[in-house]
């Protein structure tokens, strides 16, 4: 039997006997059990998360500690400035604020988590811009900037809080800026998957077990949302089964080096799926801007006589996953322009009752198409597999694109709105 085989038999196996003890033991571990599945985990619900731990006065009662291993893990640019020393001896001196309205520079823009440190006449500022979902907007970053810098803090810094992105998009902010911002130690990218190693610091030093359990629910939470994993103690045991010796590292190695390409073969057999189930209807089926696993790649119904958007099934990170199903206008002006955007999320929300329909700048009306998790769960890619998931797409684009359609959402684009 070679390497490789074998590496999947171990791992076929130690699963299989960790899904058995967890159907025994289920009443006593509850392995599915999550704080966060009854929590608002939307970017605002997030930010207020995020904000009540970093806040000093805050109800968690562990005074600044929290504040000071962020920025310890997090930032070490700033724990590591001399410019910063005197705000690091005053942490418990720091403001938190939650959609802080950018007055001072007349943008109206809400900075998610603003904190603001006042220690004799030197000021301090912090602005964390936290991505979990949103596309970026235009001038977004050049704005906060701007703003911290009329606010007169003696140093600032912006945080871009994201998972997949190494840095914002030039719609927000120009190359040339952002490389003067992190030149000047006034920038620092941070990843959700970054923030583990903070948590985990923080349930170290907590003096509270309701605040330390909360922790740990909220690691969980992001090791799932925003890593793929989906168990913890399954991911532990498959690691010891790579590490045991050279031939299994060798073997995990090779099989690591095909995932993608079976994902791509995989997503190529679903195109094929599509274009042999598509029946000829209102809209137009576009399989073309999806293929190679990056970013935002999607399937489209294009409307005939419609050119202001499309019903749209789009994965919102890269290697395929993460869907995305609704109505996309082709930019954000359009949707702005748009007199139905309001109306196509109202529809969306009142007649699909078993979804969470949301809305962004680009996207009238969306929601996160089940399965959710490609990157961690095999769920999605058996669908595929077996036939089942062209089937599932089709069907739920139909549903999108009709029931839009049955209440007016696609009449032609009138112009009064641009004049």
């Amino acid at each position: 039997m070679s390497a490789v085989q074998s590496l999947i038999n171990d791992v076929s196996q130690k699963t299989h006997a960790l899904k058995t003890a967890q159907a025994l033991y289920n009443r006593q571990l509850s392995p599915s059990f999550n704080t966060f599945d009854y929590i608002n985990t939307n970017e605002v619900g997030l930010s207020r998360i995020l904000a009540a731990l970093l806040d000093p006065k805050g109800s968690h009662a562990q005074q600044e500690n929290f504040l000071r291993l962020f920025v310890e893990h997090c930032l070490p640019v700033i724990y590591k400035s001399d410019n910063w020393q005197i705000f690091l001896n005053n942490l418990e001196k720091t403001e938190v604020f939650l959609e802080e309205t950018t007055g001072k520079s007349n943008t109206q823009r809400r900075m998610d988590i603003y904190l603001r440190c006042q220690v004799g006449d030197d000021s301090y500022g912090i602005c964390i811009e936290n991505k979990p979902y949103a596309a970026d907007q235009l001038d977004q970053m050049k704005d906060y900037a701007i703003e911290l810098k009329n606010r007169k803090h003696k140093p600032w810094h912006l945080v871009y809080l994201n998972e997949d992105n190494d840095v914002p998009s030039e719609y927000s902010v120009d190359t040339t800026t952002l490389e003067s911002w992190i030149t000047s130690n006034q920038y620092s990218h941070l990843r959700f998957s970054d923030l583990i190693g903070w948590l985990k610091a923080c349930q170290v030093e907590c003096q509270n077990h309701s605040v330390s359990e909360f922790i740990a629910q909220l690691i969980k939470f992001i090791q799932k949302q925003f890593m793929g994993i989906q168990d913890m103690s399954e991911d532990n045991a498959i690691l010891d089964i790579i590490k045991k010796n050279a031939a299994t590292i060798d073997a995990s190695i090779k099989v690591s080096n095909t995932v993608n390409r079976m994902k791509k073969e995989l997503i190529a057999k679903l195109k094929i799926d599509l274009l042999a189930k598509y029946k000829k209807a209102d809209y137009e089926l576009d399989i073309s801007y999806i293929g190679e696993g990056r970013r935002y790649e999607q399937i489209r119904l294009i409307i005939p006589g419609y050119d202001m958007g499309w019903v749209c099934f789009e994965f919102d990170n890269a290697d395929f996953d993460r869907p995305i199903l609704g109505i996309k206008f082709t930019s954000v002006e359009a949707a702005k322009a748009c007199s139905y955007t309001e109306k196509m999320k109202m529809v969306l929300n009142t007649m699909l009752t078993n979804k969470k329909v949301n809305s962004s700048a680009q996207w009238p009306a969306y929601y996160y198409f089940d399965p959710q998790d490609w990157k961690g769960s095999s769920e999605a890619w058996l669908m595929i597999n077996e036939g089942t998931m062209a089937d599932k797409i089709l069907g739920e684009m139909d549903v999108v694109f009709n029931t839009l359609k049955a209440n007016g959402c696609f009449k032609k684009y009138q112009f009064e709105n641009l004049v």
